[in-house]
């Protein structure tokens, strides 16, 4: 499935605050599950690197 759909590429940014925001609240947490913060900072290097792939902006630069 192409994925130059501008929509799309708004929805996986939107995806990138949620996750940022999720980052957010668990360094405010009081007891922090490293095994989750893990798995939640390697899902948004993969998701920043793929959008920056499918951006042509971001690629230009």
């Amino acid at each position: 499935m192409p994925i130059d759909d501008s929509a799309m590429l708004c929805w996986l940014k939107q995806q990138v605050r949620v996750l940022e925001a999720w980052r957010e609240e668990l360094a405010c947490r009081s007891e922090i599950e490293i095994a989750m913060v893990t798995r939640l900072e390697r899902h948004y290097a993969w998701l920043t690197d793929e959008i920056s792939r499918l951006d042509p902006p971001l690629r230009a630069a």
